[in-house]
């Protein structure tokens, strides 16, 4: 049965694909594209020593990325788990790492966590984003904690140097009653240039108690104060209220999260010298969550969430010599969180009615970062930090990488080696941590991990085809998993995560592309010897982009995940999770240059999938709509 499954759907993505005919393609990875991420300073990627995955305008545009974890679902090495339902807290595993061992950033400003210690990409928006960079492997040196699977920066748009304004509006209707309107507009007049959208999502959703209603607002404003001198502002906010079916066991019909989020980041930057910059950052952010009408007797309860973030950072960019730059930096980072918890004291919830969590928590950090070239195509990036925690001991993470391009193949090989040390969130260490009926809270440390990745690169310029190898290893001590449903909280002590990143990509002629990727993943705790839950060990992901005319898009992709372990929804018992195959077709016309007519299909083969067990995914859903600029 497995095998005609797999072949049924071998056979209707093949047959799909050879009915489409001729579009742009997604691009074969150049060498000389320059990325920011991996070494916080504009770099030719192959240099950076590092796995970086860039997600372009083009590409949200042609395939109609609407939210993060669509975009993201694409990347070798990354997989995304969510509880079927829009809005909903979405999980980011990045070659085994989870959602809390991922710093997120825009425009290299973290983003202030939730009480959990993450971000929920369902939030987050693409209208207003240019590019997003996925830096995978070692990087804790820069970035300091809750970095042990990497960095995902989303960089958003800019009207810095257009001959004029350009504004939009768009309007999309579809499945589950779903609708999306936004406004968007950037440009330049004198010293003044700006970046601002809004947008409104609205959909019914599938299942009972499944909507959610969304309004963002975010935008940049720029000040050319003098011609070494600039001053941007970067502001955002959201509002969204979801609803929270729970499992298919569960169906509650009164289960709501209401959630609000803005920040405020003004930066200096000055070109002190030709070889010389400095920036200075802040940023001012807070996170308020309102939970009502969850009547499950193990949480998380009805409560009332706020977190608040200060943020400053100080880096200074010394190009010693045309092949020797120095990158050192200070920031600081001052949290709070508390939870009021609004619910009946149960023996699942001894607090109730009461502040259960309230905590403040500040981190210094200094760093210092070499990029050199020793000799013609032979790259060499160290790096060193330091972090202070007011609640943790002090920790000194490192990264050594190098690259070297061969001159007579353009062959690149690369290896990166780095540690890490990610303090447990807010929730983990002092909410309802409780071990399975066992009544004592777990005492969690922080997860420290030692990781190191070699890789290489082949481009065939000939036929502008790229391929690339990766492999990659870590080691994680005092790390835990969640188990169970209710999630409980499990130290897990050792893991082992381990795997193979393959990827390819050629664009014979402008008219078509095509790309892939295969992941292999080993994510195992070494206590017990089992694989940890929701990790893959087999992510294949695909992507075809044809043009039959100058305006006219077709793109299908689609991702196969294969071989996981979840804990069942209703016996709490782990179980093989099912497989699934999740595609997507979407068409762009540019009827003119004023007005773009878009369509997508989504979950293509109405594959009946759970990315978490127990809480299914969206049927196939299509949607169409159209963009006007003026």
């Amino acid at each position: 049965m497995y095998l005609q499954k797999l072949r049924g759907r071998a056979f209707a993505l093949f047959f799909t694909l050879g009915s489409l005919q001729a579009a742009e393609p997604q691009k074969a990875v150049e060498l000389t594209e320059r990325v920011v991420t991996a070494t916080k300073t504009e770099t030719e990627r192959w240099r950076t020593a590092s796995s970086v995955t860039v997600i372009d305008r083009q590409e949200i545009d042609d395939k109609q990325y609407r939210r993060l974890p669509e975009a993201l679902s694409q990347v070798p090495g990354l997989a995304i788990v969510d509880n079927g339902s829009p809005g909903t807290l979405a999980g980011v595993f990045l070659r085994g790492s989870t959602t809390q061992q991922t710093a997120f950033l825009i425009n290299g400003r973290p983003i202030p966590m939730n009480l959990a210690g993450s971000f929920n990409p369902e939030t987050m928006g693409l209208d207003n984003v240019e590019r997003i960079e996925v830096l995978r492997g070692p990087s804790a040196s820069l970035y300091g904690g809750k970095t042990i699977g990497g960095v995902i920066n989303i960089i958003t748009r800019s009207g810095k140097g257009l001959a004029k304004p350009e504004h939009s509006i768009f309007f999309e209707t579809g499945s589950y009653g779903t609708f999306r309107e936004g406004i968007a507009s950037r440009g330049s007049i004198g010293i003044l240039d700006w970046s601002v959208d809004g947008l409104r999502t609205d959909i019914q959703g599938q299942r009972i108690n499944s909507q959610l209603q969304q309004t963002n607002t975010s935008g940049t404003l720029g000040l050319q104060l003098a011609d070494s001198l600039r001053l941007d502002l970067d502001w955002r906010y959201y509002q969204a209220e979801v609803g929270n079916p729970g499992s298919v066991f569960a169906d509650d019909p009164d289960d709501n999260t209401l959630s609000e989020f803005w920040s405020l980041s003004p930066r200096l930057t000055w070109e002190t010298t030709k070889r010389w910059t400095q920036t200075l950052t802040y940023q001012m952010g807070n996170f308020r969550q309102v939970a009502t009408g969850n009547t499950s007797p193990f949480g998380p309860f009805d409560n009332r969430i706020t977190s608040r973030n200060h943020f400053f950072e100080y880096q200074s960019v010394v190009r010693v010599t045309d092949k020797w730059t120095l990158t050192a930096g200070a920031w600081l980072q001052d949290q709070s969180f508390n939870r009021y918890n609004d619910a009946s004291p149960t023996f699942f919830n001894p607090g109730g009615q009461s502040y259960d969590i309230d905590q403040h928590e500040t981190n210094w950090a200094v760093f210092l970062q070499s990029q050199a070239e020793i000799l013609p195509g032979w790259n060499v990036v160290t790096g060193l930090r330091h972090d202070s925690y007011s609640d943790f001991a002090d920790a000194t993470t490192w990264r050594a990488g190098t690259s070297w391009r061969m001159p007579w193949t353009q062959t690149i090989l690369h290896a990166n080696y780095g540690t890490a040390f990610a303090p447990p969130t807010p929730q983990d260490r002092e909410g309802a941590i409780w071990a399975p009926f066992g009544g004592q809270l777990i005492d969690l440390k922080p997860e420290r991990s030692r990781g190191f990745e070699v890789g290489i690169e082949q481009p065939i310029a000939s036929a502008n085809m790229n391929f690339a190898l990766t492999w990659f290893h870590s080691d994680l001590r005092n790390t835990f998993e969640f188990v169970g449903a209710p999630a409980f909280l499990q130290p897990v002590g050792q893991a082992r995560r381990e795997g193979m990143e393959f990827s390819a990509a050629w664009q014979p002629c402008k008219e078509f592309g095509f790309n892939a990727s295969y992941t292999y993943l080993e994510s195992d705790n070494l206590t017990t010897g089992r694989r940890l839950v929701r990790q893959p060990r087999h992510m294949i992901t695909t992507s075809m982009t044809l043009r039959p005319q100058e305006r006219l898009t077709f793109t299908l992709s689609g991702s196969y995940i294969i071989d996981r372990e979840d804990f069942d929804a209703a016996t709490f018992a782990r179980i093989d999770a099912e497989d699934y195959l999740l595609a997507r077709l979407s068409a762009n016309w540019q009827v003119s240059q004023q007005l773009d007519v878009f369509a997508r299909v989504e979950n293509l083969f109405g594959d009946d999938y759970q990315a978490v067990a127990g809480f299914p995914a969206f049927d196939t859903g299509a949607y169409a709509g159209f963009r006007l600029r003026f």
